[in-house]
Formats: C-alpha cells, structure tokens, sequence
C-alpha cells in the first residue's frame, strides 16, 4: 500500500488479522501508517489478548500482515516502547511489559491509579492517613492559598498482587473541592473526587523526579529504609491553571515510569522546526533582558506603584514574537505587510517597551525620555504609536481583541500576508467584550489572528478562579470556532512551535505562566499586581535576575 498517511491500515489476509484488529483498521482514518499501527498493537495490549510477558508479533511478520514497509513498523513498535507497553530483548523479540506503570504522551495528566486499572492490574488502595490540616507554608505556596487555609492531607499506598509499590502522599485544596473529605479513597482514586467535587476537569501537571533512599516510607513499602525509590514531586491543576493538589509519590524499587504527562490539547496540529540549542540560550537571554529592563523601569520611578507581576510572567511571550516569529517591519519587511501585535493586557507595557526596543522599533533616546512628564513618549499605559509599533492604546482592559480583529479583517480584505498577535490577562478575561470579540473572529474564521492569553492565575483583587471562575478556557474559545493549545509560557521552545507557524483558523494559546515570574518576592504574589520597587528589593532583584542569568 501506499505508504503517504492517507488510507487506513489494512491487513492484506484476513485470516491472519484477529477480528478486533481488523475492525479497528477499518477504523483507523487518514493518520500516518505507524500510528494507525501503533493505536492496532495498543488495543490489543489493552484489551488483554497480549498478557504481560507474551511475546509479539516480530517485525517480518507486521511487514507481511499489512503491506508495510520495516521503517514503519519499527517506527511503530517504537512508539509503544516509548510508552512502557513493550520491552525489546536483542535476539527474542519484543515482549508486553510487566513492570511498566506506563504512562501515554498526549492523554492526561499522571494519574497512577488510572494507569494501573487501564493495564488491567488488580490494585488495592489503603489509606493510611486522611485529616483536614491547616496548609503549611510550602503547600500554601504551591495551591496558591492563604498559609494556613484548610487543606485535606492524604497518606495512600497502593498494592497489587499484595505486595506494595507505591506510597502517596498529598494535600488537595479544599477551597475547590468541597466536599472532598468525605470521599472514599478506597474505592476513589484522587484524580476522580478531585474532578466530582470541583465540577471541573484536571488539565495539567508538573512531575519533577529524584532518587532517594526509602526513609521512613520504608514501613509502608515493605523495603529497607535505605533501599533506593524513585520519588515525584507533582504539581496538579485544573484548566483555568487553579492548581488543585500537591503531592509526593514514592515508587518502591523494581518499578518503572514511562511515557509523559502531556495534556490532550496542548499539543498543536501544526508545529514548527524545534529550536536549536543557540536559539533557545538566545530567546532565553532576551526574555531575561526583558525583565531587567522592567526592574530598572521601576526603579527610574520609586514613588509610583508599577504593573510587575504581569510584566514578568510575560516576558517569554514577548522574546519569541520579537525575537524572530513577528516580521516588525524595521527587519525589512514593507511596512504594510507587517505584522501587528496588539497589547490588550496593556499593564504590561513595561515588558512592551525593552521587545520593542530589541526589534528597533524603538530607540534608547525614548526609553531614557521616561515614562512621565512633557517629553515621554512611552507611557505606563501604552499609548497608540503605530511608527514605533504600538498599535492601539491600552490600560481599559478587554478592548485589545476586538481591535486585532479589526486589523485582522482588514489584513484578509487587502490580501495581506500580514499576521496579528493580541496578548490577554487571564483576569481579563473575566470582560464579555472578549467574548464578543472572540465570538465574531471565530464566525469570520480570521486566519490571521493569534489570540495569547498570559495564564498566570491571578488578577488585581486575588486568584482568578476566586474572583470569577471562568473554567476551562481552552473549551470557551473552541467553542467559538478557535484552535486552543496549552503551553508552558516560560518555556520559548513550546511558545516558538504553536506561535510561529500559521493556521487555517484563528489559534488561541494559553500560556501558562507565573505572575512575577524571576523575583522570588514577587512570584506568586497578588500584591505585585501593581507596587512600588524600593531600593532594597531592587538590589534583591537585581541579585536575582544575575543569577538567573548566569544559567541561561
């Protein structure tokens, strides 16, 4: 068969085929040949007609079964193994896994009692310890809450076959899951209370992994004290970036963990070439450009109260638009077929200036003017000045994206290439004007248009899922006809991918970010917002902001 993606799989003998796997073929689409391969080997995996140990059919044989060519059934198998699903032992062939808690990239985030039950292994849950407890000080950073305010603490260990292999440890926030406490966590995993009790979905998690010595998990673990587990530091959240629990995992030796924690949506249809090494160290030095310049702009000006903590957790966003995906129009573009960026979160303008600075849209003459008096000519606020690429006035929020249509519709009617890039605040959100903007991009099907909401979970007055929970917003824009991806908003890599290439659609990415983002007293924190910097806390910063640059 041609081997381009477009046809479904098919085996070529039906009896070698096995009736379920002839029936997913014929159900297979147009996605490429290894895939449609691979979701066939998956199913057949999770519907046990291969049991752990079993071995599977060998690369000949998938070659002769469905008319492919080796390269793809390699690239196949591969996938699997990638997840944990298969082992491969040089010169037997490659085999179920038995120990793998596999984990698939692109699902959900990493739930161990969803992939222990899709595997089909008998697991017990015991829970040890379950007590509403005042949040310490780490926990209360993480859930983003008052230190303090009631949280439920958890101690679970899980078994199958009766013998231990996980010990978890978590503290789930209360304030979004009443009701929570009285769950049974021996019949419920976390994962699925978590999602009765709050009405709303887990989108998103952020594992970090370490090897240690058992300790005193060593009781419930059935080990020595000073035998090696693998421990995961996981961060869990709801799509509107509410984080939901932190938790700790211990996996007794022997045990595995394959695959990613990559959320169904934050992956887009179309990606463009990953950075090289040089470019990632380039737009990683310009975003830390970028927040010195904000610092010293706070600085320059002591007496006033400035908007930080949105500068900084958008300085990432901004290095990778100027930085090399927006044609500015002083890179030699024609001016009018540059493209545009629209600030709509306008409290950012400090991060604004030093992008626009970088891209010679700007000139240090106007940055040394100062931001107030008769000869300023960038402001707090930013004021239009299309000659030096700041296209609408900001600082009324929720009026940035209705104007980038405007100049998105126009682009379309002049038959130009151009592209237009809006920012939004997450708290800006909460302005029906957004949604009657987004509701009439998605009805002209604006093309052009790139819609970046900067989610860092908090607005002027507190957490933005206290002040008005506007749920999962990737669900709300594609309900009005857009494309939504998630990213890390720090991570220029991710942002590159989903901004540069183009689309058939208008594309929104919410990018996740943390408001303050570089100043260890500012992350995090509601009140810096809008604050005054003093000199102490400038020095602190600019402490900070040196050693972060000595990693990048």
């Amino acid at each position: 068969m041609a081997e381009d993606g477009a046809e479904p799989l098919v085996e070529t003998t039906q009896a070698a085929a096995g009736g379920s796997m002839e029936r997913a073929a014929g159900k297979a689409g147009s996605a490429p040949v290894y895939l449609q391969l691979a979701s066939l080997l998956r199913e057949k995996i999770a519907l046990h007609e291969w049991t752990p140990g079993s071995r599977i059919p060998s690369e000949h044989e998938l070659m002769a079964r469905f008319d492919i060519s080796r390269g793809t059934a390699r690239r196949a198998i591969s996938e699997l193994v990638d997840e944990g699903l298969l082992v491969q032992v040089r010169g037997s062939g490659t085999f179920v896994s038995e120990r793998a808690l596999s984990h698939p990239a692109g699902e959900r985030p990493l739930s161990f009692g969803e992939s222990l039950r899709e595997q089909g292994k008998d697991f017990v849950t015991h829970v040890i310890e379950k007590r509403v407890v005042p949040a310490p000080a780490d926990v209360a950073e993480h859930l983003r809450i008052q230190l303090g305010s009631p949280v439920l603490y958890l101690l679970r260990v899980r078994t199958v076959q009766g013998e231990p292999v996980i010990c978890q440890e978590g503290w789930e926030n209360l304030d979004e899951c009443p009701g929570l406490e009285d769950a049974d966590f021996s019949r419920e995993t976390a994962f699925d209370a978590v999602e009765r009790c709050s009405g709303r979905k887990i989108t998103w998690s952020k594992v970090r992994y370490s090897a240690a010595t058992a300790g005193e998990r060593a009781s419930v673990l059935g080990c020595s004290e000073y035998d090696p587990v693998l421990v995961l530091r996981q961060t869990i959240g709801l799509a509107d970036a509410t984080v939901i629990e932190q938790g700790l995992t211990w996996l007794r030796a022997g045990q595995e963990v394959a695959g990613t924690s990559v959320q169904d949506g934050w992956l887009p249809t179309s990606l463009a070439p990953e950075l090289c090494g040089a470019e990632r160290r380039r737009l990683s030095g310009l975003a830390l450009d970028i927040r010195r310049a904000v610092v010293e702009f706070a600085h320059a000006n002591p007496s006033l109260p400035f908007h930080l903590g949105g500068s900084l957790s958008a300085a990432e966003i901004l290095a990778v638009l100027y930085g090399g995906v927006m044609r500015t129009g002083a890179d030699g573009t024609p001016w009018e077929q540059r493209d545009r960026f629209v600030l709509s979160k306008g409290h950012a303008s400090l991060a604004l200036y030093p992008a626009l600075l970088h891209a010679g849209l700007i000139s240090n003459e106007d940055i040394e003017r100062g931001l107030l008096g008769p000869n300023a000519v960038l402001f707090k606020h930013p004021r239009r000045d299309p000659a030096r690429g700041i296209e609408t006035s900001g600082g009324s929020l929720g009026m940035g994206l209705g104007y980038a249509c405007g100049l998105a519709i126009a682009a379309q009617r002049k038959g130009l290439s151009s592209r237009v890039f809006c920012l939004l605040g997450d708290g800006e959100c909460n302005e029906g004007s957004v949604w009657e903007s987004a509701a009439l991009a998605g009805h002209l099907g604006l093309a052009p248009l790139t819609v970046i909401v900067d989610v860092n979970g908090l607005q002027l007055d507190g957490p933005t899922a206290q002040i008005l929970d506007t749920g999962s917003l990737a669900e709300k824009f594609r309900a009005f006809g857009f494309e939504a991806i998630e990213v890390d908003g720090h991570d220029v890599s991710a942002l590159w991918s989903v901004l540069a290439p183009t689309h058939t659609r208008p594309r929104v990415v919410l990018a996740h970010t943390t408001k303050g983002k570089g100043l260890s007293f500012a992350e995090n924190c509601v009140e810096w917002h809008d604050n005054k910097l003093s000199d102490e806390l400038y020095a602190q910063a600019l402490r900070e902001l040196g050693r972060e640059g000595s990693h990048a």
